[in-house]
């Protein structure tokens, strides 16, 4: 096992970094090539696969939790040497993943109409939203339990065979999406439920290979009939470890919900506009995740071997590495922005609001990579109500705040949303950066 408070700082980051990074690139590309082809359909289509992806946030935040849960105790047990405990643990981790696929699913599926209602889904919008959800439920249940199981072999470091399976499924779901969206090759044209269908499709055989992996066993893990048993003890333990990271994540999709709602009365082409422009954001964001990611490890380890300033230093090349990108990000959004929410949609008023977005918004993505990597290293250094409260502030004091009053100013009007955002963003970057600094969060704290 490498020692990560030895060596290279940046060799390390970068050796952490780079499968994520890769899987969150073409996951970010998937996206981008998602929306270009629901863009050929039309705004409606735009709109209710931004409407659909905010409300599946929810979804994705609890099985984050349950994914930072599951690398945390398989890493723990590992690192002692309690295989039985460990493959009882998985079984654990996987019931758990499948329930959370089955009862979302089952609460969508039953209040799915009102709900989109709710969020301003209207009209075709309303249909095309339906026709969705309708298909990408089941698959959520099917990508719960493999991303589990892609978390564990992670965790106990079999780097190529998850790496793999996930390449595999983002690859099938590239070739699928324009099959079953614009009905190629002689298959009917399903526009926006050819997109759930093809990811429905796409990691079905991916999640087959990881069972038949965990049933024939690699190294020490292997499920078998003698550790199917659920322990209600372990599952605590689980729970304990996972909500933490459950609820960083529930806070920002709750902010989400209220902003939806918010941005809802504005009509179907804000609506597409805000869906492209936070697209972009994610794609600005999933890259600091990979390198926080790898940072949060190394804060954690270094800590541990008491070895504050190779922690602190950890964090600093951090963000002078993803600083570069949000530079580079800046300026490709804020000069370009017509060109880029062109590429997604035609329509004069998509363009206008989501060129707005990304001008007013693309100048903060370098506090917002500060914000992204300093939680990070809190996380890892086991202080991640720090994150949490940051969090809480930047989105419910200034973004939804903000967001609310200044569209009532005449001269602001509807930038008023887009200003919201970026306050948020400041406020994330800023505060991270001062507590940060201030150096108490090293202080060590063994975590149970």
């Amino acid at each position: 096992m490498r020692e990560f408070e030895k060596g290279n700082i940046f060799s390390n980051i970068i050796y952490l970094a780079w499968p994520a990074l890769l899987i969150n690139i073409l996951q970010n590309i998937l996206s981008a090539f998602d929306m270009f082809l629901l863009g050929k359909i039309g705004v409606k289509a735009l709109s209710a696969i931004s409407i659909a992806g905010i409300l599946l946030s929810f979804f994705w935040s609890i099985e984050g939790g349950l994914i930072t849960g599951a690398i945390a105790i398989v890493s723990r047990y590992a690192g002692e040497k309690k295989y039985k405990l460990l493959n009882s643990s998985i079984v654990n981790m996987l019931i758990t993943a499948f329930m959370l696929g089955v009862v979302y699913s089952f609460v969508m599926y039953v209040f799915l109409e009102p709900i989109l209602k709710f969020f301003g889904a209207r009209g075709e919008t309303l249909i095309k939203t339906e026709e969705y959800f309708i298909l990408i439920l089941p698959a959520l249940i099917n990508i719960a339990v493999f991303f589990i199981f892609f978390a564990v072999l992670r965790a106990l470091g079999y780097l190529r065979t998850p790496l793999f399976l996930m390449i595999a499924g983002i690859i099938t779901n590239f070739i699928l999406e324009p099959i079953f969206i614009l009905g190629l090759f002689g298959c009917p044209k399903l526009g926006i439920k050819g997109a759930a269908l093809a990811y429905l499709l796409s990691y079905i055989i991916p999640n087959i290979i990881a069972i038949i992996i965990f049933l024939r066993g690699k190294g020490n893990i292997k499920i078998n009939l003698k550790y199917m048993t659920f322990d209600f003890t372990e599952w605590l333990l689980y729970i304990k470890v996972s909500l933490p990271a459950m609820m960083q994540g529930l806070l920002s999709n709750f902010a989400s919900l209220i902003m939806l709602k918010i941005i809802s009365k504005f009509g179907d082409t804000f609506i597409a506009a805000y869906g492209i422009g936070s697209r972009l954001d994610v794609f600005v964001m999933m890259i600091g995740w990979a390198i926080g990611s790898s940072i949060s490890i190394m804060v954690g380890h270094n800590i541990g071997a008491g070895e504050l300033k190779r922690a602190n230093d950890s964090v600093n090349i951090g963000i002078k590495i993803y600083s570069i990108f949000t530079l580079l990000c800046f300026v490709l959004f804020f000069n370009f922005s017509e060109y880029l929410v062109k590429f997604f949609n035609s329509d004069l008023s998509v363009i206008r609001y989501g060129s707005l977005y990304l001008r007013i918004i693309s100048p903060f993505y370098l506090l917002l990579g500060i914000g992204i990597i300093t939680g990070m290293a809190f996380n890892g250094a086991g202080k991640t109500q720090i994150a949490m409260v940051i969090n809480i502030i930047a989105f419910f004091i200034f973004q939804i705040p903000a967001s609310v009053l200044l569209p009532f100013v005449s001269f602001i009007s509807e930038k008023g949303i887009f200003i919201g955002i970026a306050l948020a963003y400041a406020f994330q970057g800023l505060g991270g950066w001062i507590i940060f600094k201030k150096q108490k969060w090293m202080t060590f704290k063994k975590i149970i």
